[in-house]
């Protein structure tokens, strides 16, 4: 099965279109880090994750490439390769990384995200795969991307709540897990308090998390400790085309993350070549419907690294 993931959708881009060469510069996770990180994407492909629903907030099927229109800096570009990810025999595989705070304070809470990070799980189809990361005042993660439930669920069974919160720092390092996977990437992040003990700031997470092609959902709940880590999964999620969702129960947890898994299934992949070549700038992007009846979702915008001389 893990044969058949190794075609990544950059490979599936580059039947499809021109090609595509990727070099990604990102800070490794380190106790001594003293200056902010250079981010970018080196890209002759760029490709984009959108979510189209209507007014009622499903999901538009049967969408083609004629019913968008993709600007770059406001410059309109040719759309090279449009794909509903569940269109055709073949699915789009997704690769997720359930980043989940084992805080001191998630004590009386947790078994309700065990609960809800394992319907998660269960949700998953054949093509995808996960990685559970835990975060208190440490980081630990599975040990590979996998998609065996049972070895998944027994990663989640064996949390413990203790410690601090390093929201920040957890959230560079799923980022980083997940940045060279196949298909669509996602990180779903939730906490239940800001961040206490990370080494990374936030700036500089927000702005990796622009040069990863992956989607960051943010689910956070009311800390019996105080502080809230609102602004922070808001603001990720909102530049990187995905959502953010903070319910008032703790029970409420389980409708969350299914309603992620949901979404995460649901989405068009699409990809353009830029007319501008790389020069070390952010890029804007933004996709028009041809629709009125429909609203879109993407990323808003990606680094791209300037070229050295040849």
């Amino acid at each position: 099965m893990l044969a058949n993931r190794s075609i990544s959708f950059r490979r599936l881009v580059a039947c499809s279109a021109l090609g595509a060469g990727v070099a990604l510069a990102g800070p490794a996770l380190s106790q001594d880090q003293e200056q902010a990180p250079i981010f970018g994407v080196e890209l002759d492909v760029v490709s984009v994750t959108a979510v189209v629903f209507d007014k009622g907030g499903h999901f538009i099927r049967g969408l083609g490439p004629d019913d968008v229109e993709v600007y770059e800096d406001g410059v309109l570009q040719k759309v090279s390769y449009f794909r509903e990810a569940r269109g055709g025999e073949a699915k789009i595989p997704l690769s997720v990384v359930l980043t989940l705070d084992s805080s001191g304070s998630m004590k009386e809470n947790l078994h309700f995200l065990k609960e809800a990070a394992l319907n998660f799980v269960y949700k998953l189809e054949d093509v995808d795969s996960a990685l559970v990361v835990q975060f208190n005042s440490s980081i630990k993660g599975s040990a590979d991307f996998s998609e065996d439930i049972d070895r998944l669920e027994s990663f989640v069974d064996g949390m413990q709540a203790w410690g601090g919160t390093s929201l920040f720092d957890a959230t560079h390092y799923s980022l980083n897990r997940v940045r060279d996977q196949p298909g669509r990437k996602a990180v779903i992040v939730f906490s239940d308090g800001a961040d206490t003990s990370s080494d990374l700031r936030e700036r500089d997470v927000i702005d990796y998390a622009k040069a990863v092609e992956a989607t960051v959902y943010g689910v956070g709940i009311k800390s019996p400790m105080g502080g809230s880590p609102k602004g922070f999964l808001k603001t990720i999620a909102k530049e990187t085309g995905g959502q953010a969702f903070f319910p008032g129960k703790v029970g409420e947890l389980i409708k969350v993350f299914a309603a992620i898994s949901d979404e995460l299934h649901n989405h068009y992949a699409l990809a353009y070549s830029p007319t501008k070549p790389s020069d070390g700038s952010y890029r804007e992007i933004e996709v028009k419907l041809k629709r009125p009846d429909a609203e879109i979702r993407v990323r808003k915008g990606y680094y791209s690294l300037k070229r050295p001389a040849r």
